[in-house]
Order: C-alpha cells, then sequence, then structure tokens
C-alpha cells in the first residue's frame, strides 16, 4: 500500500508538471506558428533537427535510462553509494565524449548528410538552410546526452520532479529564440533551443546534490557495472536506431511532398504527443524504478500487480484524451495556433495529420510501460526483434499510402505499426511472466472504453448545438471531462478517485 500510494504521488507530481510544461509547450507552439507557420523555413528547421536527436536518443536517450537504472538501483542496495557513484560518472564520461565526436563529424559532414540523406527533393537554398540548423542543433544533441544522464540518476532514486521540470526548460529555450534572437528568424530558434539544453542541465544540479552526487571525470571500465549497461544497451541501441531510421525515412518521404508537409506532420505529431506523454510517458517513467526493484527482488506478484494498476491509469487517462483530440481537434488548432503566418489551410493539414495520430496516443502510451516492464526484467532483446518487425511494418506501409494520401498516409503508417508493436509487447510480456492480471486489466478497460462512449456523444451534441470554434473547444472539453468522470465512477472505476485524491493531497 505504502509503495503504491509513493507511485500515485509521484506520479501526480510529474504529470502536474508535464502538464506545466505542456501549457508552455502550446504558448511556445502557437509563437512558432505564428512567426513561421508551415513555410519552407519551419520545414528545414524540423529535418535538421531529426540528425541531432538520432545521435542523442541512440546514444543517451531511452536506450541509456532503459539500461542505466535498472543496473544503478541494483547498484545502490548491493555496492553502496560510492561504487555508484563511480559508475554514473563513468557513464557519463562515456556519454559526454562519444556524442562530442560524432557532433563533430556530424557538423564536418552537414551539406552532404543533408543533400543525399536526409532531404535530397528539398531545393538547394533549402538544403543549405538544413545544414546551418543541423550544425547549431548538434550541439544541443550533446547537452541533452548529459541531461539524460543526470535525469537517470534521480529517476533511480525515486526523484522525478527536477527532471520533468527540467523538460519546461525548452520551452523557455524556444521562447529566448523567439524573443531575444528575432532578427536571426529561423536560426535564432536554433539557438534558443541551445538555451534550452543548457537550462535542462542546471535545474537538476540541485537535486543531485541533494543526493550526494558529484561529478568528477572517470573511465572506469572495470566495474561490472559498465559491462552490464553496455550488456543491455547493445539491443536498446539497435531498437532506438530502428525508431530513428523511421523517422528518417519519413521525413525523406514528405519532402518529396507538396511545401508544408513537413512542418504539418510536425505539428501533429506534437499536439499528439501533448496527452501521450502527460499521461503515458509520465506514468511509465515514474513506475519504471519501481518496476526493476520488484523484478530484482524477485517479486513477480507484486510486479504484475503494480504493472496492471499502472497500466489501466494509463488507458484510463489516454482512452478518452484520444477521443477528445478526434472530436475537438480541430478547434483546437484553429483556437491556439491559426495566428500569422498559420492559415486555415495549415488547420486543414495539421487536424487532417492528428485525425490519424488519435490512436497513435493510447498505443505509444501503452507502449511506454509494456517496453519498460521488459527493461526491468534486463531484457532488451525482446523489444529489439519486435521493433524490427514494426520498422519493416512502418516503411512498408507508407510507401503504400504516402501516393494515394500524402502526408496522411504517413501518419497512418505509424499508427498502425505502433498498434501492432504495442499489443505485440503486450501479449510477450504476458507469456514471459505467465500471466498480467489480465481480468483486472480487461475491467477496466471495459470501464474506461464505456464511459469514453458517452464522453464522445456529449461532446459531438456541443459540435452540433454550440456555436463559435473556441466556444466549442471550451464547453467540449468542460461537458466532456465531467461527462467522463461521473461515467467512470458510476461504473465502479477506481483510477480516477485515487488520482484526484493525490491531487487534493498535494494541494493541501
Amino acid at each position: 500500500m505504502k509503495r503504491t500510494r509513493h507511485l500515485f504521488q509521484s506520479s501526480v507530481i510529474v504529470m502536474v508538471l508535464f502538464g506545466i510544461g505542456k501549457l508552455t509547450g502550446l504558448v511556445r507552439a502557437r509563437l512558432v506558428s505564428n512567426s513561421f507557420g508551415t513555410g519552407s523555413a519551419f520545414d528545414a528547421f524540423t529535418a535538421a533537427n531529426q540528425l541531432p536527436e538520432v545521435f542523442f536518443v541512440v546514444i543517451s536517450g531511452g536506450s541509456l535510462a532503459a539500461a542505466f537504472i535498472p543496473v544503478y538501483t541494483a547498484y545502490l542496495a548491493q555496492e553502496g553509494p560510492r561504487r555508484s557513484a563511480r559508475l554514473a560518472n563513468t557513464v557519463l564520461t562515456i556519454v559526454f565524449g562519444l556524442l562530442a565526436v560524432i557532433a563533430a563529424l556530424g557538423a564536418l559532414l552537414a551539406p552532404w548528410l543533408t543533400r543525399v540523406l536526409l532531404v535530397p527533393d528539398f531545393p538547394p537554398q533549402s538544403q543549405q538552410l538544413t545544414a546551418d540548423l543541423m550544425r547549431i542543433l548538434l550541439i544541443t544533441a550533446m547537452l541533452y546526452g548529459i541531461s539524460g544522464v543526470l535525469s537517470s540518476i534521480l529517476n533511480a532514486h525515486q526523484h522525478f520532479a527536477l527532471p520533468a521540470l527540467s523538460d519546461i526548460t525548452i520551452d523557455i529555450g524556444y521562447l529566448t529564440g523567439i524573443f531575444l534572437f528575432a532578427s536571426a528568424g529561423i536560426y535564432g530558434l536554433a539557438w534558443g533551443t541551445v538555451v534550452g539544453a543548457a537550462l535542462q542541465i542546471l535545474v537538476q544540479i540541485p537535486g543531485l546534490l541533494r543526493f550526494g552526487y558529484r561529478f568528477r571525470p572517470r573511465l572506469d571500465l572495470k566495474l561490472s557495472g559498465v559491462r552490464q549497461i553496455a550488456h543491455l544497451m547493445g539491443p536498446r541501441i539497435v531498437t532506438l536506431g530502428v525508431i530513428q531510421v523511421a523517422d528518417l525515412f519519413i521525413v525523406r518521404l514528405a519532402s518529396a511532398l507538396p511545401a508544408g508537409s513537413t512542418a504539418g506532420y510536425f505539428y501533429a505529431y506534437q499536439l499528439m504527443q501533448l496527452p501521450e506523454t502527460l499521461f503515458g510517458t509520465a506514468i511509465a517513467l515514474v513506475v519504471f524504478p519501481t518496476l526493476a526493484e520488484l523484478y530484482n527482488a524477485g517479486d513477480l506478484a507484486g510486479l504484475k500487480h503494480t504493472f496492471a494498476r499502472a497500466m489501466s491509469v494509463i488507458w484510463a487517462l489516454t482512452v478518452p484524451a484520444a477521443a477528445a483530440v478526434a472530436l475537438l481537434g480541430r478547434q483546437a488548432i484553429a483556437t491556439l495556433l491559426e495566428t500569422g503566418a498559420f492559415t486555415a489551410e495549415s488547420t486543414a493539414l495539421v487536424y487532417r495529420v492528428l485525425l490519424v495520430f488519435c490512436v497513435r496516443i493510447v498505443s505509444e502510451a501503452t507502449l511506454d510501460l509494456v517496453a519498460r516492464l521488459f527493461y526491468a526484467q534486463h531484457n532488451t532483446r525482446t523489444p529489439m526483434f519486435t521493433y524490427l518487425g514494426w520498422l519493416v511494418i512502418n516503411v512498408g506501409l507508407a510507401f503504400w499510402l504516402v501516393d494515394d494520401f500524402d502526408i496522411a498516409g504517413l501518419a497512418l503508417a505509424s499508427t498502425v505499426a505502433f498498434t501492432v508493436l504495442a499489443a505485440a509487447l503486450l501479449v510477450l510480456n504476458r507469456r514471459a511472466l505467465g500471466g498480467l492480471e489480465e481480468g483486472l486489466l480487461a475491467r477496466n478497460a471495459a470501464r474506461t472504453l464505456a464511459a469514453t462512449a458517452g464522453m464522445a456523444v456529449v461532446i459531438w451534441l456541443v459540435g452540433q448545438w454550440v456555436p463559435g470554434t473556441a466556444a466549442q473547444l471550451l464547453v467540449g472539453i468542460g461537458s466532456g471531462l465531467v461527462t467522463y468522470v461521473l461515467l467512470h465512477l458510476l461504473l465502479g472505476g477506481q483510477e480516477i478517485p485515487a488520482l484526484l485524491r493525490m491531487l487534493r493531497e498535494r494541494s493541501s
């Protein structure tokens, strides 16, 4: 009970901070859309960010967290703080060194990478702009790499607030670029991301000091933990590499579509990520260290129960969110983004993609947790092989659908692929653990679907009766939320009351 209470409290804290981050993200998106819309400059920025993101994610992003947290958690319990600090310092030194070398090579080869690999169908001037922006954004890859290690250390200590707060600094960086570097145009936006990445490191330092962590450059390759992390990271690097290859493939296909397609995909993806990150990633991030602890302690019953409870909460939040996005997405885009260079045509383009992404909200949120359940078991190979299958599905469908559906076809390909992947990992986890409390999951899922159906009817009626785009959005959100919560409670759901209790306790 105490462990469950801690998980709920931590989840609420992270969701609140992620929620604040998403609000600042909406402000950022509105300002960016006002300045750049879905024009060629933002197309170039979106494309330029792909390779730096590949380098960061593969070396230090999810690959490191998936491998580092289970091993570091075991070190804290078995080896003590001194050897744990040696392990963390060695990992941080290796990550920074690798990213620095890769960033230098990437900057040197930026024109070739842009012209041949990334956006061969862009006009020459847009290719040059993409290469210039890539050189700036490679700096952020190094800074994000450092920040990723620091976040993993804090998460392993069951501290989640500062890593969640650090995400807000990215938006602060964007805003810095828009306002302080406004005369530099799209280059100012790129330099703003560098500022945000640096702030992301600084905001986590107080938490590290609280736990007694001090960074000292170290390369202690004899530590068994380093070898364990490397062993676990190998398949995870392949997994994330596969994801990034798919993203690069999407950008390349989108570059051959009408101008604005890449930017439209980006805006829709960012909006889709709002509920997915707020409800899926936040909860999975908090639960992951506990899943690792339970597995390390041999408590498989506790592991499965904790997973089932967390999965039920994720579904209770993301399923209605996906339905609301489908019904109110057009109004949200028009209200939040339609200004300046972002026209009504931009709204139509982004909503078309966002509508396809709605199912992916639930699929990707499910994936956040089912993948981490494997990582908690020190198993990164199974997700790797399933992601290879995901790549085949994603690329094959993208080739097939892009001609008929343009940019929405690329979104549909990724949505179908993520849904198949999440279902496959759920089934494979059930087989590996001999069950996942399927009865509890099925009952909670049925309640969620029934309450969501009632909510959807109310939101649809609002769209028929309430005039005005902004009014439809506000009334639809309010009435839909009240309807869903009431129906969920009437059907006996426990997830929403638990979260509401924690919110009241945190505010009192």
